[in-house]
This record gives C-alpha cells, structure tokens and sequence, in this order.
C-alpha cells in the first residue's frame, strides 16, 4: 500500500506514508532500507522529502545503510572540535551550552548529518542517551563548520532529570567523534 501511496499529490498523504515507514523502521529496518531504496531508484519531486522523513529513527540512530542510501558516508573524513561545555554545572530549567567545529578534511565535499547526544543520568546511576538534531548540510573540502549550542534542561512531562554527571557528545554521520561531562542539579 505505501508503494502506491509515496507519490501521491497530498502533503498530508506522503507524511503518512513517512511515518508508518518510520514505524516499520523500528522493527524491521533492513525492510524499511530495502522500501525507501526501491522509492529512490524510481523518485518522484518528493521523494527524497519522503525518505528522509521515514528514515530518521535509523539516521538518528547512526545506522550505516540508511545513511549511506542518502548520501551520507559513515567513514566522512572529518576533524572534530568538541563539544566543549561552557556550563560546566547545569540546574534543572537552565541551558547546558557547548561550542562544537566540524572541518571536512577530505578532497572532496562531504554530506554531513551532525546531531548531538546527551546520556541523561537516571536515578539508579546508569545513562539513557537521546539524539537530537544539529545540522544536516554539505561542507566543502577544507571548510570548517561550528556554532554554539543551547540545550535547555527545562522541567518537561516526559522526562525527569536527576542529579549526577552527564554526558554531550557529538555523531558526525552516525558515529561518534567527542565527549565532555557535564553536571546537572536537579536540586
């Protein structure tokens, strides 16, 4: 069904298709690889949006034949700087903010996926991580790429934070390239 469905001319149609290919993800991802690369070989002007869109837990999770299908090599010759954490101690409602550069270090441009994860610390001691997007984007060879980062640690329904050492780190196409602790006050 979602073969007839990738193409349809509503919006609100091919978000649907996304997400249960996302949902297909989770259990069966070679399937859900299989699906959007048969979608790629015969696209349509949104597909690609489609694809994306349906593959993001496998991007977010560093899954290498998601991300080389959209063009994203794991082994992206790359150089890391960071994350450095500016805020040290951080207290529920308030911003850890790291800085963090990326410089393609190849002779060729480079697709990149950059995403940050912090590991929030449980209360049992252990660590939980969670992916969150930074920036998907193209660099040249040579360039640098880098900002600064606000992560809140405001109070929110779905998660609740507690004292100890976390960690932030950076995943460049799916593989991590830096770490730095950081401690939160749940007070």
């Amino acid at each position: 069904m979602l073969d007839a469905l990738y193409r349809d001319g509503s919006e609100y149609v091919r978000r649907s298709v996304s997400n249960h290919l996302n949902d297909i993800a989770r259990d069966h991802p070679a399937l859900a690889v299989e699906t959007a690369a048969r979608w790629l070989a015969e696209p349509g002007a949104t597909t690609d949006r489609v694809v994306r869109h349906g593959l993001r837990t496998l991007i977010k999770a560093g899954r290498p034949e998601a991300l080389t299908l959209l063009g994203h090599a794991p082994d992206v010759p790359v150089t890391v700087h960071g994350p450095v954490v500016t805020t040290p101690r951080v207290a529920v409602g308030e911003y850890l903010v790291f800085d963090w550069a990326v410089t393609n270090t190849g002779e060729l441009p480079a697709e990149l996926v950059i995403d940050y994860v912090v590991h929030h610390t449980k209360a049992n001691g252990t660590r939980t991580p969670k992916v969150f997007k930074l920036v998907t984007r193209p660099l040249a060879a040579g360039e640098t790429l880098g900002g600064t980062k606000r992560h809140s640690f405001k109070p929110i329904t779905t998660r609740r934070y507690h004292s100890g050492e976390h960690l932030v780190q950076l995943q460049i196409n799916g593989r991590v390239r830096g770490e730095a602790a950081f401690s939160v006050d749940a007070g």
